[in-house]
């Protein structure tokens, strides 16, 4: 058997292997692994992230603003919000309270303070800053 064929056989093989790793608390889109149980106990006091498919991304301009939520104690009811809003969410953690709301980033702020105030919202993210604007 070649080198090159070899490699190849062991990356199949570990695929295989690692898919059926998947456990109860991992989110899965397709077949996409979205962020896990372990990644919302890594949340420290008022740390959060965004994702978008499940994946934690951040952008440079635009604003975050959510239109509904969950908070729980238990992070397996958190992981279980950010399944059920499709892994197109925000996660923070604060007080020992995960917040998971459902948002979405949007160019203006006009258009997210719009938002926001119709769906209750406290205040809304500026990307380009990281500060809030309260609604």
């Amino acid at each position: 058997m070649g080198v090159k064929y070899a490699h190849y056989f062991f990356e199949k093989i570990l695929d295989i292997l690692l898919g059926l790793c998947y456990n109860k608390d991992t989110v899965k889109r397709g077949d996409k692994k979205m962020i896990n149980i372990r990644s919302i106990l890594k949340l420290k006091e008022n740390e959060g992230l965004t994702l978008k498919k499940g994946k934690a991304t951040t952008y440079k301009t635009g604003w975050q603003v959510a239109t509904e939520g969950v908070e729980t104690t238990n992070p397996r009811e958190a992981i279980n919000a950010v399944k059920a809003y499709n892994g197109n969410c925000g996660v923070w953690f604060s007080n020992g309270i995960y917040y998971v709301d459902k948002s979405h980033r949007v160019n203006t702020k006009r258009e997210a303070l719009t938002i926001g105030r119709k769906c209750n919202q406290i205040s809304i993210l500026n990307w380009r800053t990281m500060g809030l604007a309260y609604c």
